[in-house]
Protein backbone atom coordinates (compact mmCIF):
# COMPACT_ATOMS: atom_id res chain seq x y z
CA UNK A 1 0.00 0.00 0.00
CA UNK A 2 1.40 3.74 -0.93
CA UNK A 3 1.45 5.92 1.71
CA UNK A 4 1.66 9.78 0.78
CA UNK A 5 4.89 11.92 1.99
CA UNK A 6 3.57 14.50 4.31
CA UNK A 7 7.16 15.82 5.20
CA UNK A 8 7.08 17.45 1.63
CA UNK A 9 3.78 18.77 1.78
CA UNK A 10 4.63 20.54 4.40
CA UNK A 11 8.11 21.57 3.28
CA UNK A 12 6.65 22.75 0.09
CA UNK A 13 4.04 25.01 1.95
CA UNK A 14 6.78 26.17 3.84
CA UNK A 15 8.92 27.37 0.76
CA UNK A 16 6.06 29.03 -0.59
CA UNK A 17 5.21 31.06 2.86
CA UNK A 18 9.02 31.95 3.08
CA UNK A 19 9.36 33.30 -0.48
CA UNK A 20 5.86 34.91 0.12
CA UNK A 21 7.17 37.04 3.31
CA UNK A 22 10.93 37.89 1.05
CA UNK A 23 8.78 39.73 -1.43
CA UNK A 24 6.49 41.51 0.78
CA UNK A 25 10.26 42.66 2.83
CA UNK A 26 11.48 43.48 -0.15
CA UNK A 27 8.68 45.31 -1.03
CA UNK A 28 8.38 47.34 1.74
CA UNK A 29 12.10 48.05 2.04
CA UNK A 30 12.15 49.23 -1.67
CA UNK A 31 9.84 51.32 -1.26
CA UNK A 32 11.16 53.02 1.61
CA UNK A 33 14.32 53.59 -0.10
CA UNK A 34 12.45 55.36 -2.69
CA UNK A 35 10.06 57.30 -0.80
CA UNK A 36 13.14 58.61 0.82
CA UNK A 37 15.31 59.64 -2.01
CA UNK A 38 12.46 61.19 -3.14
CA UNK A 39 12.40 62.59 -0.39
CA UNK A 40 15.76 64.09 -0.64
CA UNK A 41 15.64 64.66 -3.61
CA UNK A 42 12.63 67.14 -2.97
CA UNK A 43 14.75 68.62 -0.61
CA UNK A 44 17.75 69.20 -2.69
CA UNK A 45 15.83 71.03 -5.37
CA UNK A 46 14.30 73.18 -2.56
CA UNK A 47 17.80 73.87 -1.09
CA UNK A 48 18.98 74.96 -5.05
CA UNK A 49 15.87 77.02 -6.09
CA UNK A 50 16.65 78.88 -2.57
CA UNK A 51 20.17 79.13 -2.74
CA UNK A 52 18.98 80.68 -6.48
CA UNK A 53 16.62 82.94 -5.04
CA UNK A 54 19.09 84.16 -2.00
CA UNK A 55 21.86 84.53 -5.10
CA UNK A 56 20.08 86.59 -6.84
CA UNK A 57 18.64 88.74 -4.23
CA UNK A 58 22.36 89.30 -3.04
CA UNK A 59 23.66 90.04 -6.43
CA UNK A 60 20.27 92.54 -6.82
CA UNK A 61 21.53 94.33 -3.07
CA UNK A 62 24.98 94.93 -4.11
CA UNK A 63 24.72 96.15 -7.52
CA UNK A 64 21.69 98.56 -7.31
CA UNK A 65 20.98 99.31 -4.06
CA UNK A 66 24.62 99.18 -2.24
CA UNK A 67 26.51 102.83 -2.11
CA UNK A 68 30.07 103.17 -2.27
CA UNK A 69 30.95 101.76 0.69
CA UNK A 70 28.82 98.85 0.94
CA UNK A 71 26.06 100.00 3.10
CA UNK A 72 22.48 99.18 2.52
CA UNK A 73 20.85 102.81 1.74
CA UNK A 74 17.00 102.84 0.20
CA UNK A 75 14.97 100.96 3.03
CA UNK A 76 11.51 101.64 0.99
CA UNK A 77 12.60 100.28 -2.55
CA UNK A 78 14.35 97.00 -0.81
CA UNK A 79 11.13 96.34 1.09
CA UNK A 80 9.23 97.03 -2.21
CA UNK A 81 12.09 94.64 -4.05
CA UNK A 82 11.25 91.94 -1.33
CA UNK A 83 7.70 92.19 -1.67
CA UNK A 84 7.47 92.02 -5.68
CA UNK A 85 9.91 88.59 -5.12
CA UNK A 86 7.46 87.57 -2.70
CA UNK A 87 4.18 87.98 -5.10
CA UNK A 88 6.35 86.63 -7.81
CA UNK A 89 5.73 82.75 -6.68
CA UNK A 90 6.97 80.36 -5.04
CA UNK A 91 8.80 82.77 -2.22
CA UNK A 92 6.80 82.66 0.71
CA UNK A 93 9.06 85.48 2.56
CA UNK A 94 12.60 87.00 1.75
CA UNK A 95 14.62 89.32 4.67
CA UNK A 96 17.60 90.51 6.17
CA UNK A 97 18.29 88.99 9.55
CA UNK A 98 20.61 89.83 12.06
CA UNK A 99 23.16 87.51 13.63
CA UNK A 100 20.59 87.15 16.41
CA UNK A 101 17.87 86.52 14.59
CA UNK A 102 16.13 90.08 14.48
CA UNK A 103 14.55 91.50 11.72
CA UNK A 104 16.23 93.83 9.85
CA UNK A 105 14.33 94.02 6.62
CA UNK A 106 11.51 91.69 4.98
CA UNK A 107 9.16 91.37 2.70
CA UNK A 108 6.52 90.75 4.92
CA UNK A 109 3.94 94.06 5.74
CA UNK A 110 3.72 95.08 9.00
CA UNK A 111 6.86 92.87 10.49
CA UNK A 112 5.64 89.92 10.86
CA UNK A 113 8.74 87.90 11.40
CA UNK A 114 7.53 86.94 14.99
CA UNK A 115 5.57 84.30 12.95
CA UNK A 116 8.25 82.52 11.70
CA UNK A 117 9.18 80.03 13.70
CA UNK A 118 12.31 78.62 13.48
CA UNK A 119 14.19 75.30 15.00
CA UNK A 120 16.05 76.11 18.04
CA UNK A 121 19.09 75.09 16.69
CA UNK A 122 18.90 77.12 13.14
CA UNK A 123 20.40 80.85 14.51
CA UNK A 124 23.57 79.17 16.10
CA UNK A 125 24.20 77.21 13.30
CA UNK A 126 23.29 80.42 11.00
CA UNK A 127 25.93 82.11 12.59
CA UNK A 128 28.52 79.30 13.08
CA UNK A 129 28.69 78.25 9.62
CA UNK A 130 27.12 80.47 7.58
CA UNK A 131 24.24 79.04 6.11
CA UNK A 132 21.06 76.67 7.04
CA UNK A 133 18.44 75.19 5.89
CA UNK A 134 15.32 73.67 6.68
CA UNK A 135 11.86 73.44 7.42
CA UNK A 136 10.58 75.91 9.85
CA UNK A 137 6.70 77.10 10.81
CA UNK A 138 5.19 79.78 9.10
CA UNK A 139 2.21 80.74 10.47
CA UNK A 140 -0.44 77.71 9.16
CA UNK A 141 2.33 76.45 6.62
CA UNK A 142 5.72 74.71 7.15
CA UNK A 143 8.11 76.22 4.29
CA UNK A 144 11.60 75.46 3.41
CA UNK A 145 14.00 78.18 5.00
CA UNK A 146 17.48 78.50 3.28
CA UNK A 147 19.74 81.25 4.79
CA UNK A 148 23.01 82.34 3.89
CA UNK A 149 25.64 85.16 4.98
CA UNK A 150 25.92 88.28 2.83
CA UNK A 151 29.55 89.14 2.95
CA UNK A 152 30.29 92.94 3.13
CA UNK A 153 26.88 94.11 3.46
CA UNK A 154 26.48 96.40 6.41
CA UNK A 155 23.04 97.13 8.23
CA UNK A 156 23.83 99.56 10.23
CA UNK A 157 22.67 102.76 7.92
CA UNK A 158 19.45 100.91 8.97
CA UNK A 159 19.79 101.37 12.74
CA UNK A 160 21.18 104.92 13.36
CA UNK A 161 24.19 104.82 16.21
CA UNK A 162 24.17 100.90 15.92
CA UNK A 163 27.76 99.08 15.58
CA UNK A 164 28.59 97.32 12.43
CA UNK A 165 26.26 93.88 12.33
CA UNK A 166 26.36 90.77 10.17
CA UNK A 167 23.78 90.51 8.42
CA UNK A 168 21.90 86.98 6.51
CA UNK A 169 19.69 86.92 3.63
CA UNK A 170 17.00 84.30 4.39
CA UNK A 171 14.40 83.18 1.61
CA UNK A 172 11.15 81.04 2.38
CA UNK A 173 9.68 78.79 -0.18
CA UNK A 174 6.16 77.06 -0.61
CA UNK A 175 6.34 73.58 0.19
CA UNK A 176 2.47 73.37 -0.55
CA UNK A 177 3.34 72.21 -4.66
CA UNK A 178 6.22 70.27 -3.53
CA UNK A 179 4.43 68.79 -0.72
CA UNK A 180 1.51 67.58 -3.33
CA UNK A 181 4.20 66.15 -5.74
CA UNK A 182 5.76 64.37 -3.19
CA UNK A 183 2.75 63.01 -1.68
CA UNK A 184 1.15 61.70 -5.36
CA UNK A 185 4.38 59.95 -5.95
CA UNK A 186 3.84 58.12 -2.58
CA UNK A 187 0.54 57.46 -3.13
CA UNK A 188 1.74 55.91 -6.51
CA UNK A 189 4.76 54.06 -4.61
CA UNK A 190 2.34 52.49 -2.46
CA UNK A 191 -0.16 51.77 -5.17
CA UNK A 192 2.51 50.56 -6.90
CA UNK A 193 3.82 48.37 -4.02
CA UNK A 194 0.60 47.40 -2.57
CA UNK A 195 -0.59 45.81 -6.48
CA UNK A 196 3.00 44.15 -6.52
CA UNK A 197 2.45 42.44 -3.34
CA UNK A 198 -1.37 41.67 -4.13
CA UNK A 199 0.09 40.05 -7.65
CA UNK A 200 2.80 38.38 -5.50
CA UNK A 201 -0.29 37.15 -2.94
CA UNK A 202 -2.05 36.18 -5.93
CA UNK A 203 0.26 34.38 -7.55
CA UNK A 204 1.28 32.95 -4.57
CA UNK A 205 -2.26 31.52 -4.14
CA UNK A 206 -2.82 30.53 -7.49
CA UNK A 207 0.26 28.31 -7.44
CA UNK A 208 -0.17 27.06 -3.66
CA UNK A 209 -3.43 25.74 -5.73
CA UNK A 210 -1.89 24.32 -8.50
CA UNK A 211 0.15 22.38 -6.00
CA UNK A 212 -2.14 21.33 -3.67
CA UNK A 213 -4.34 20.39 -7.14
CA UNK A 214 -1.01 18.15 -8.10
CA UNK A 215 -0.62 16.58 -4.72
CA UNK A 216 -4.63 15.61 -5.02
CA UNK A 217 -3.97 14.44 -8.23
CA UNK A 218 -0.68 12.44 -7.10
CA UNK A 219 -2.61 10.95 -3.99
CA UNK A 220 -5.82 10.15 -6.60
CA UNK A 221 -3.54 8.44 -9.08
CA UNK A 222 -2.14 6.59 -6.43
CA UNK A 223 -5.40 5.66 -4.95
CA UNK A 224 -6.76 4.61 -8.15
CA UNK A 225 -3.44 2.33 -8.80
CA UNK A 226 -3.98 0.79 -5.32
CA UNK A 227 -7.47 0.66 -5.79
CA UNK A 228 -6.81 -1.31 -9.29
CA UNK A 229 -3.83 -3.74 -7.83
CA UNK A 230 -6.20 -4.59 -5.03
CA UNK A 231 -9.19 -5.27 -7.69
CA UNK A 232 -6.56 -7.37 -9.94
CA UNK A 233 -5.56 -8.94 -7.22
CA UNK A 234 -8.35 -9.64 -5.12
CA UNK A 235 -9.19 -13.91 -5.34
CA UNK A 236 -13.02 -13.58 -5.58
CA UNK A 237 -14.17 -12.14 -8.79
CA UNK A 238 -15.46 -8.90 -9.40
CA UNK A 239 -18.29 -7.75 -12.21
CA UNK A 240 -20.19 -4.34 -12.43
CA UNK A 241 -23.31 -4.54 -13.94
CA UNK A 242 -25.49 -2.07 -15.44
CA UNK A 243 -29.07 -1.78 -15.62
CA UNK A 244 -29.48 -3.32 -18.26
CA UNK A 245 -27.61 -6.43 -17.91
CA UNK A 246 -24.45 -5.55 -19.57
CA UNK A 247 -21.43 -6.23 -17.67
CA UNK A 248 -18.91 -2.76 -17.55
CA UNK A 249 -16.20 -4.00 -15.69
CA UNK A 250 -14.64 -7.69 -14.85
CA UNK A 251 -11.34 -8.78 -12.70
CA UNK A 252 -8.99 -11.14 -13.92
CA UNK A 253 -10.27 -13.64 -10.89
CA UNK A 254 -14.03 -13.04 -12.75
CA UNK A 255 -12.50 -14.06 -15.92
CA UNK A 256 -10.78 -17.08 -14.56
CA UNK A 257 -13.86 -18.27 -12.64
CA UNK A 258 -15.91 -17.96 -15.96
CA UNK A 259 -13.03 -19.24 -17.93
CA UNK A 260 -13.52 -16.25 -20.32
CA UNK A 261 -12.06 -16.20 -23.42
CA UNK A 262 -11.24 -13.81 -26.73
CA UNK A 263 -12.08 -10.16 -25.49
CA UNK A 264 -13.44 -11.28 -22.21
CA UNK A 265 -16.85 -10.17 -19.92
CA UNK A 266 -16.33 -6.09 -20.55
CA UNK A 267 -19.29 -5.44 -23.08
CA UNK A 268 -20.35 -8.73 -22.59
CA UNK A 269 -24.43 -9.57 -22.13
CA UNK A 270 -25.34 -11.36 -19.37
CA UNK A 271 -28.07 -13.19 -21.10
CA UNK A 272 -24.76 -14.35 -23.08
CA UNK A 273 -23.75 -16.54 -19.96
CA UNK A 274 -25.16 -19.65 -19.12
CA UNK A 275 -28.63 -19.67 -17.90
CA UNK A 276 -28.62 -20.72 -14.65
CA UNK A 277 -25.73 -17.81 -14.03
CA UNK A 278 -27.48 -15.07 -15.59
CA UNK A 279 -30.45 -15.63 -13.85
CA UNK A 280 -28.23 -15.03 -10.65
CA UNK A 281 -26.51 -12.21 -12.30
CA UNK A 282 -29.95 -10.36 -13.41
CA UNK A 283 -31.52 -10.27 -9.70
CA UNK A 284 -31.08 -7.24 -7.81
CA UNK A 285 -31.55 -7.58 -4.02
CA UNK A 286 -34.55 -5.39 -2.49
CA UNK A 287 -32.27 -4.27 0.25
CA UNK A 288 -28.83 -4.16 0.90
CA UNK A 289 -29.11 -7.73 3.10
CA UNK A 290 -28.33 -9.72 0.57
CA UNK A 291 -27.02 -13.14 1.20
CA UNK A 292 -24.95 -15.43 -1.03
CA UNK A 293 -26.28 -17.06 -3.93
CA UNK A 294 -25.19 -21.05 -4.80
CA UNK A 295 -25.25 -22.00 -8.47
CA UNK A 296 -23.90 -25.24 -10.44
CA UNK A 297 -22.25 -24.13 -13.58
CA UNK A 298 -20.63 -26.86 -16.17
CA UNK A 299 -19.57 -29.03 -12.95
CA UNK A 300 -18.69 -25.45 -10.89
CA UNK A 301 -19.69 -24.70 -7.72
CA UNK A 302 -20.08 -20.80 -7.70
CA UNK A 303 -21.26 -18.36 -4.82
CA UNK A 304 -22.75 -15.37 -6.24
CA UNK A 305 -23.66 -11.78 -4.22
CA UNK A 306 -25.43 -9.21 -5.96
CA UNK A 307 -25.50 -5.60 -4.47
CA UNK A 308 -26.59 -2.04 -5.35
CA UNK A 309 -23.90 0.74 -6.61
CA UNK A 310 -25.65 3.12 -4.52
CA UNK A 311 -23.37 6.17 -5.84
CA UNK A 312 -22.25 4.82 -9.51
CA UNK A 313 -23.06 6.94 -12.27
CA UNK A 314 -25.36 4.80 -13.56
CA UNK A 315 -28.44 4.54 -11.38
CA UNK A 316 -29.31 0.81 -10.57
CA UNK A 317 -25.61 -0.87 -11.56
CA UNK A 318 -24.81 -3.58 -9.63
CA UNK A 319 -21.98 -4.92 -8.00
CA UNK A 320 -21.32 -8.92 -8.40
CA UNK A 321 -18.83 -10.84 -6.16
CA UNK A 322 -18.43 -14.34 -7.63
CA UNK A 323 -16.83 -17.48 -5.63
CA UNK A 324 -15.48 -20.64 -7.06
CA UNK A 325 -16.47 -23.16 -4.28
CA UNK A 326 -15.54 -26.37 -6.29
CA UNK A 327 -12.95 -27.11 -4.18
CA UNK A 328 -14.48 -26.61 -0.95
CA UNK A 329 -17.35 -28.49 -2.10
CA UNK A 330 -15.06 -31.55 -2.60
CA UNK A 331 -13.53 -31.15 0.96
CA UNK A 332 -17.09 -31.16 1.89
CA UNK A 333 -18.12 -34.33 0.35
CA UNK A 334 -14.67 -35.54 1.06
CA UNK A 335 -15.34 -34.77 5.07
CA UNK A 336 -18.75 -36.24 4.50
CA UNK A 337 -17.32 -39.43 2.93
CA UNK A 338 -14.76 -39.91 5.45
CA UNK A 339 -17.69 -39.56 8.19
CA UNK A 340 -19.91 -41.99 6.71
CA UNK A 341 -16.70 -44.46 6.30
CA UNK A 342 -15.85 -43.77 9.96
CA UNK A 343 -19.11 -44.17 11.31
CA UNK A 344 -19.75 -47.97 8.98
CA UNK A 345 -16.62 -48.31 10.46
CA UNK A 346 -17.19 -48.06 14.15
CA UNK A 347 -20.63 -51.33 13.05
CA UNK A 348 -18.20 -53.15 11.13
CA UNK A 349 -15.74 -53.24 13.73
CA UNK A 350 -18.41 -54.20 15.68
CA UNK A 351 -20.50 -56.61 14.04
CA UNK A 352 -17.46 -58.16 12.37
CA UNK A 353 -16.28 -60.19 15.39
CA UNK A 354 -19.99 -61.18 16.24
CA UNK A 355 -20.56 -62.71 12.85
CA UNK A 356 -17.35 -64.20 11.48
CA UNK A 357 -17.58 -67.17 14.70
CA UNK A 358 -21.12 -68.51 13.57
CA UNK A 359 -20.32 -67.40 10.37
CA UNK A 360 -17.36 -69.93 10.17
CA UNK A 361 -19.57 -72.49 12.17
CA UNK A 362 -21.93 -72.06 9.49
CA UNK A 363 -19.68 -72.88 6.77
CA UNK A 364 -18.03 -75.90 8.61
CA UNK A 365 -21.46 -77.49 8.54
CA UNK A 366 -22.16 -76.77 4.71
CA UNK A 367 -18.96 -78.46 3.73
CA UNK A 368 -19.85 -81.34 5.94
CA UNK A 369 -23.33 -81.65 4.29
CA UNK A 370 -21.36 -80.92 0.92
CA UNK A 371 -19.52 -84.11 1.50
CA UNK A 372 -22.26 -86.28 2.79
CA UNK A 373 -24.51 -85.35 0.03
CA UNK A 374 -22.53 -85.47 -2.57
CA UNK A 375 -23.98 -87.14 -6.04
CA UNK A 376 -27.03 -86.91 -4.00
CA UNK A 377 -29.23 -83.99 -6.35
CA UNK A 378 -30.57 -81.66 -4.94
CA UNK A 379 -28.84 -81.70 -1.56
CA UNK A 380 -25.63 -81.70 -2.84
CA UNK A 381 -26.29 -78.22 -5.00
CA UNK A 382 -27.95 -76.57 -1.25
CA UNK A 383 -24.84 -77.64 0.61
CA UNK A 384 -22.29 -75.60 -2.16
CA UNK A 385 -24.91 -72.80 -2.38
CA UNK A 386 -24.42 -72.26 1.34
CA UNK A 387 -20.37 -72.38 1.00
CA UNK A 388 -20.63 -70.28 -1.99
CA UNK A 389 -23.44 -67.56 -0.10
CA UNK A 390 -20.67 -67.82 3.56
CA UNK A 391 -17.67 -67.13 1.33
CA UNK A 392 -19.65 -64.29 -0.17
CA UNK A 393 -20.91 -62.56 3.54
CA UNK A 394 -17.30 -63.05 4.06
CA UNK A 395 -16.24 -61.08 1.36
CA UNK A 396 -18.15 -58.20 2.49
CA UNK A 397 -17.35 -58.36 6.27
CA UNK A 398 -13.50 -58.06 4.86
CA UNK A 399 -14.37 -55.01 2.42
CA UNK A 400 -16.06 -53.64 5.99
CA UNK A 401 -13.30 -54.07 8.05
CA UNK A 402 -11.20 -52.63 5.75
CA UNK A 403 -13.23 -49.60 5.41
CA UNK A 404 -13.10 -49.19 9.04
CA UNK A 405 -9.45 -49.82 9.59
CA UNK A 406 -7.18 -46.88 8.06
CA UNK A 407 -3.91 -48.56 6.45
CA UNK A 408 -0.59 -46.95 5.71
CA UNK A 409 -0.23 -45.89 1.98
CA UNK A 410 3.28 -47.81 0.60
CA UNK A 411 3.85 -45.19 -2.42
CA UNK A 412 6.39 -46.62 -4.78
CA UNK A 413 6.43 -46.42 -8.53
CA UNK A 414 4.41 -48.98 -9.71
CA UNK A 415 4.84 -50.17 -13.46
CA UNK A 416 1.76 -49.82 -15.55
CA UNK A 417 2.14 -51.93 -18.28
CA UNK A 418 3.29 -55.12 -15.87
CA UNK A 419 0.29 -54.26 -13.76
CA UNK A 420 -2.16 -54.09 -16.59
CA UNK A 421 -0.81 -57.18 -17.87
CA UNK A 422 -1.00 -58.94 -14.62
CA UNK A 423 -5.10 -58.06 -14.12
CA UNK A 424 -5.72 -59.32 -18.15
CA UNK A 425 -3.84 -62.25 -16.93
CA UNK A 426 -5.80 -62.86 -14.00
CA UNK A 427 -9.08 -61.79 -15.38
CA UNK A 428 -8.38 -63.63 -18.82
CA UNK A 429 -11.45 -66.21 -18.22
CA UNK A 430 -14.02 -63.42 -17.01
CA UNK A 431 -13.09 -61.85 -20.45
CA UNK A 432 -13.45 -64.69 -22.56
CA UNK A 433 -16.63 -65.99 -20.70
CA UNK A 434 -18.28 -62.89 -21.67
CA UNK A 435 -16.81 -62.02 -24.79
CA UNK A 436 -15.28 -58.40 -23.83
CA UNK A 437 -12.04 -57.15 -25.69
CA UNK A 438 -9.68 -55.54 -23.17
CA UNK A 439 -7.62 -52.60 -24.77
CA UNK A 440 -4.32 -50.85 -23.06
CA UNK A 441 -2.94 -47.62 -24.26
CA UNK A 442 -0.65 -45.86 -21.55
CA UNK A 443 0.99 -42.32 -22.28
CA UNK A 444 2.49 -42.78 -18.72
CA UNK A 445 3.52 -45.94 -18.32
CA UNK A 446 4.50 -44.98 -14.20
CA UNK A 447 2.74 -43.91 -11.44
CA UNK A 448 3.66 -43.26 -7.63
CA UNK A 449 0.85 -45.48 -5.64
CA UNK A 450 0.91 -48.29 -3.60
CA UNK A 451 1.43 -51.40 -5.88
CA UNK A 452 -1.35 -53.60 -4.15
CA UNK A 453 -4.40 -50.93 -3.70
CA UNK A 454 -4.12 -49.69 -7.11
CA UNK A 455 -3.85 -53.36 -8.54
CA UNK A 456 -7.40 -54.05 -6.20
CA UNK A 457 -8.75 -50.80 -7.12
CA UNK A 458 -8.27 -51.22 -10.60
CA UNK A 459 -10.16 -55.10 -10.22
CA UNK A 460 -12.69 -53.89 -8.86
CA UNK A 461 -13.43 -51.28 -11.76
CA UNK A 462 -12.83 -54.04 -14.19
CA UNK A 463 -15.30 -56.31 -12.44
CA UNK A 464 -17.91 -53.68 -12.46
CA UNK A 465 -17.50 -52.93 -15.98
CA UNK A 466 -17.95 -56.76 -16.48
CA UNK A 467 -21.10 -56.84 -14.59
CA UNK A 468 -22.40 -53.50 -16.67
CA UNK A 469 -21.48 -55.11 -20.42
CA UNK A 470 -23.11 -58.55 -19.32
CA UNK A 471 -26.28 -56.89 -19.66
CA UNK A 472 -25.63 -54.49 -22.36
CA UNK A 473 -27.19 -56.28 -25.39
CA UNK A 474 -24.46 -54.73 -27.50
CA UNK A 475 -22.32 -56.57 -30.13
CA UNK A 476 -18.94 -55.60 -29.30
CA UNK A 477 -18.20 -55.14 -25.77
CA UNK A 478 -15.33 -53.41 -24.69
CA UNK A 479 -13.12 -52.32 -22.29
CA UNK A 480 -10.27 -49.66 -21.99
CA UNK A 481 -7.65 -49.21 -19.66
CA UNK A 482 -5.40 -45.77 -20.04
CA UNK A 483 -3.27 -43.57 -18.80
CA UNK A 484 -2.14 -39.99 -19.10
CA UNK A 485 -0.10 -36.93 -17.92
CA UNK A 486 -1.85 -34.41 -15.84
CA UNK A 487 -0.96 -30.94 -14.22
CA UNK A 488 1.10 -32.43 -10.95
CA UNK A 489 0.13 -35.88 -11.41
CA UNK A 490 -0.94 -39.10 -13.58
CA UNK A 491 -4.50 -39.89 -14.53
CA UNK A 492 -5.78 -43.68 -14.99
CA UNK A 493 -8.72 -44.31 -17.03
CA UNK A 494 -11.28 -47.01 -17.07
CA UNK A 495 -13.37 -46.98 -19.53
CA UNK A 496 -16.14 -49.12 -21.14
CA UNK A 497 -19.07 -49.42 -23.76
CA UNK A 498 -21.74 -50.72 -21.64
CA UNK A 499 -25.22 -48.94 -20.91
CA UNK A 500 -23.90 -46.10 -18.34
CA UNK A 501 -25.43 -44.59 -15.42
CA UNK A 502 -27.39 -41.36 -14.63
CA UNK A 503 -27.18 -38.47 -13.13
CA UNK A 504 -28.35 -39.62 -9.91
CA UNK A 505 -26.60 -42.87 -9.85
CA UNK A 506 -22.99 -40.84 -10.37
CA UNK A 507 -24.13 -38.76 -7.71
CA UNK A 508 -24.52 -41.50 -5.22
CA UNK A 509 -22.20 -44.17 -7.17
CA UNK A 510 -19.27 -43.49 -4.34
CA UNK A 511 -21.42 -44.10 -1.46
CA UNK A 512 -21.02 -47.68 0.38
CA UNK A 513 -23.60 -49.89 0.11
CA UNK A 514 -25.73 -47.73 -3.17
CA UNK A 515 -25.86 -50.72 -5.99
CA UNK A 516 -27.74 -51.11 -9.12
CA UNK A 517 -27.05 -54.83 -9.08
CA UNK A 518 -29.52 -57.50 -7.98
CA UNK A 519 -26.43 -58.92 -6.07
CA UNK A 520 -24.27 -56.24 -5.24
CA UNK A 521 -23.33 -55.26 -2.00
CA UNK A 522 -22.35 -51.27 -2.81
CA UNK A 523 -18.89 -51.48 -1.21
CA UNK A 524 -16.72 -51.53 -4.76
CA UNK A 525 -16.70 -47.99 -5.65
CA UNK A 526 -16.65 -46.95 -1.87
CA UNK A 527 -13.36 -48.95 -1.48
CA UNK A 528 -12.35 -47.51 -4.83
CA UNK A 529 -12.62 -43.40 -3.66
CA UNK A 530 -11.29 -44.69 0.27
CA UNK A 531 -8.29 -45.83 -1.64
CA UNK A 532 -8.08 -42.74 -3.62
CA UNK A 533 -8.28 -40.73 -0.26
CA UNK A 534 -5.39 -42.26 0.97
CA UNK A 535 -3.36 -41.51 -1.82
CA UNK A 536 -4.55 -37.48 -1.46
CA UNK A 537 -5.87 -38.21 -4.80
CA UNK A 538 -9.32 -38.47 -6.84
CA UNK A 539 -12.32 -40.25 -8.35
CA UNK A 540 -14.58 -39.06 -11.40
CA UNK A 541 -17.01 -40.32 -13.01
CA UNK A 542 -18.18 -39.40 -16.77
CA UNK A 543 -20.99 -41.27 -18.33
CA UNK A 544 -24.38 -41.10 -19.72
CA UNK A 545 -27.56 -43.24 -20.33
CA UNK A 546 -26.50 -45.73 -23.51
CA UNK A 547 -22.95 -44.18 -24.16
CA UNK A 548 -21.06 -46.42 -21.55
CA UNK A 549 -19.19 -45.27 -18.56
CA UNK A 550 -15.30 -43.66 -17.61
CA UNK A 551 -13.55 -44.06 -14.43
CA UNK A 552 -10.37 -41.64 -13.77
CA UNK A 553 -8.20 -41.84 -11.02
CA UNK A 554 -5.93 -39.03 -10.53
CA UNK A 555 -2.74 -39.99 -8.70
CA UNK A 556 -0.50 -36.84 -7.50
CA UNK A 557 3.23 -36.74 -7.95
CA UNK A 558 5.16 -37.50 -5.09
CA UNK A 559 7.88 -34.72 -3.99
CA UNK A 560 10.84 -36.16 -3.64
CA UNK A 561 13.93 -33.87 -2.25
CA UNK A 562 12.43 -31.16 -4.15
CA UNK A 563 11.94 -32.51 -7.67
CA UNK A 564 8.59 -33.96 -8.41
CA UNK A 565 9.01 -37.43 -9.79
CA UNK A 566 6.78 -39.34 -12.61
Amino acid sequence: MEIADLSKERSTIIIAIVTLVTIGLSLIVSTGQTLRQQEEARLQHLKLTARSVLQSVDISLRTGILTQNGQVAGLPSTAKFFRELQRSGEVMFVGLLDEKGGQILSSLEGGASSTILFPQQAIPTMVQTGTWDGIAQFGQHRVFVYAKHSQGLDASPLEPDAPRKDTFLVVGLDMTKHFAVYKGFKQNAMFQAAYILIAAIFTWALAMGLLKRRELAGKALQLERFQARLLDNLPDGLLIVSPDNVIRAANPAAHEVFKAKGSGLAGLSVSALPEDLANCLKKLPEDSKADWEQVTVQGTHLEILSVPLKEHKEAGSRLVLVRDRTRFRELEKSLQDAEKMAALGAIAAGMAHEIRNPLSALRGFAQYFAKKFKGKEPDETYARTMISEADRLNRVITDLLYLSRPRAVQKEEVDLVELAEGISNLLQLDLEGKEVQLDVSLESSYVQADADLLKQTLINLMLNSLDALESAGIDKKQIHIASAYGEDGVWIFVRDNGPGMEKQQIDQALEPFFTTKSKGTGLGLALVNKTMMEHEGKVLIESSAGRGCTIALFFPDVEDEGNYVL
